[in-house]
């Protein structure tokens, strides 16, 4: 399977290869959907807004929403992510979900796998059940000249949402089975971890190296061998929070990134929060400290997620390191830069400048497949970094 990048250049050069190649699809009639990942977090409060993914699905809805949309993952909750879909594509906009670590781990998220499960089961167009325990949140389906197979990789033959993955020979057994009985032209896999890590295809960001299923090589190479096989298409994923694409001993990986418009909070969003976590603290006669302090340690309040925050916020020589934060310094830190951030002018400036002087955030990205009679176009849709609107940057053919 060969794959080819198309730039700015193939418009300019009508008469090279790839434009040739191009004009032989009629893409305007090709089966055509969207794959989005990891926008969990931002789908309500203060972060239902145009700079996270609410934006994102504007944006697809402005350049094109497809037939449906795929998400590999990292979803939580998912119920805010069918919310902001249905507000902006509508209700009937099918949403093809598949599990993330993100919607295992801590226990305020117990609820997404009844959600997911309830969910999965109304599904349109699936044709095939997943393996014994896994039925609802492993699946395939067809749609047009295209067969689709999402991968619950948090599987153990046992329980469908254990929190260390693997693709565990049971679920290749079920896998080559599916895959055996297709018939359509075109075959996609999903799945939330990436065969390996690749860096960022803008800014070469790397993360969750010795993360993903090569942690596990043997049932990564049979993984590998069996998409190959079968000749799958491509292999969608996420978790990296980085847009990649790889072709992989002849399997083409591609990682959506992330769809959070902005990766992570800005300082606006924080300052959102702080200001709404003193105004309901004060009715009960809470300083800001302690209205802070208790959302630090409540179920909704993300321990970890405060802790980049206070890092980030605090960038520059001598700041402690995101995990050397303990929950102390995380209070105090938050309390101080909204406080400081509160002042306006020029201390609010400085901080704004710190933050973004400082911090490699990748761009938002969603991906906008179409599936001709011979040939498959994936193109990469990105923003700015920093929540404005995303354009297509990248346009990848994968023939067969």
């Amino acid at each position: 399977m060969r794959g080819r990048v198309l730039g700015l250049l193939s418009i300019v050069l009508l008469l090279s290869f790839d434009s040739f190649v191009l004009a032989q699809e009629d893409w305007s009639s090709a089966l055509s959907f969207v794959v989005a990942v990891d926008m969990r977090h931002f789908t309500n409060g203060p972060y239902l807004n145009p700079r996270h993914f609410l934006g994102v699905v504007q944006d697809v809805k402005k350049l094109g929403a497809g037939s449906f949309m795929v998400s590999p993952g990292d979803l939580d909750p998912p119920q805010g992510v069918r919310e902001v879909i249905s507000m902006v594509l509508g209700p009937d906009y099918p949403w093809y979900p598949v599990m993330g670590n993100h919607e295992l781990e801590s226990t305020t998220r117990v609820g997404n796998m009844e959600w997911l499960r309830n969910y999965n089961r109304g599904l349109p167009h699936v044709v095939r059940k997943g393996p014994l325990n896994c039925e609802e949140t492993t699946y395939s389906f067809d749609w047009a000249n295209c067969h689709f197979v999402a991968l619950n990789l948090f599987y153990d033959g046992k329980s469908d949402s254990i929190t260390k993955y693997n693709v565990i020979p049971e679920l290749q057994a079920w896998l080559e089975s599916d895959l055996a009985a297709n018939t359509k032209k075109h075959v996609f896999v999903f799945g939330h971890m990436p065969l390996i890590s690749i860096p960022d295809m803008d800014n070469g960001r790397i993360r969750n190296v010795g993360d993903c299923l090569d942690r596990y090589p043997q049932n990564d190479l049979r993984f590998q061998q069996l998409l190959l096989k079968y000749q799958v298409s491509a292999y969608f994923c996420g978790h990296t929070h980085d847009t990649s694409f790889a072709n992989i001993n002849g399997v083409w990986q591609i990682d959506a990134g992330h769809a959070r418009g902005i990766e992570e909070a800005a300082p606006e969003e924080w300052f959102a929060i702080c200001s709404k976590l003193e105004e309901e603290g004060a009715k009960r006669g809470l300083s800001t400290e302690e209205s802070i302090a208790e959302y630090f340690k409540a179920a909704r309040g993300n321990a970890d997620e405060v802790r980049r925050a206070v890092f980030l916020m605090n960038l520059g020589e001598g700041a402690p390191t995101e995990k050397s934060v303990p929950d102390r310094v995380s209070i105090q830190g938050l309390s101080k830069f909204y406080s400081d951030f509160k002042q306006g002018g020029e201390t609010k400036e400085k901080l704004v400048n710190t933050f973004w002087g400082n911090i490699t955030f990748a761009k938002s990205t969603f991906i906008k497949v179409y599936a001709g009679k011979q040939q498959v176009k994936v193109e990469f849709y990105r923003n700015d970094g920093r929540g404005g609107p995303h354009t297509l940057r990248y346009t990848l053919i994968l023939d067969n």
